[in-house]
């Protein structure tokens, strides 16, 4: 790692947006990743979406990162998951993630939905206007070097 280091860590945790809707936390299963952006622009990581019901949801090995300030949009292929019983493995997915503070005085951080998209590079998707839901029970880490 040394002649190689970290320069961009994201990990994001909670449960998924469904206190967005007026609905109960974790309604909808739970959302978390973590990546590392290296020196040379290698990105590894793992994401993991599951969704309520029957073991629905998606894991993804993350290959793409862009960080943008407090802001990050991350992608990845699906390793494994299904939804109502389809098999989306091999499918590409992206998602934005944003690092409010970590005071209480600070907005909640947010999350996007998990985009099962037909680009499979995140860079592509940089700039695209994701809603973003509060994270009101978990937390978004951007750390850059």
């Amino acid at each position: 790692g040394n002649g190689n280091p970290v320069i961009h860590h994201v990990s994001a945790g909670g449960n998924d947006a469904c206190e967005a809707f007026g609905l109960e936390p974790g309604c909808d299963g739970n959302f978390s990743l973590t990546a590392n952006m290296r020196e040379d622009g290698t990105v590894t990581g793992q994401w993991q979406d599951t969704y309520t019901g029957g073991g629905n949801g998606i894991h993804a090995s993350i290959d793409c990162m862009v960080v943008d300030g407090n802001t990050a949009v991350l992608g990845g292929f699906i390793t494994h998951g299904s939804d109502n019983g389809v098999d989306l493995t091999g499918f590409y997915v992206v998602t934005k993630v944003v690092d409010n503070g970590t005071s209480n005085n600070d907005p909640n951080d947010q999350i996007s939905y998990t985009y099962y998209v037909s680009v499979a590079d995140c860079e592509f998707y940089a700039n695209a206007n994701f809603p973003l839901f509060d994270l009101t029970r978990g937390q978004v880490k951007i750390m850059s070097k």
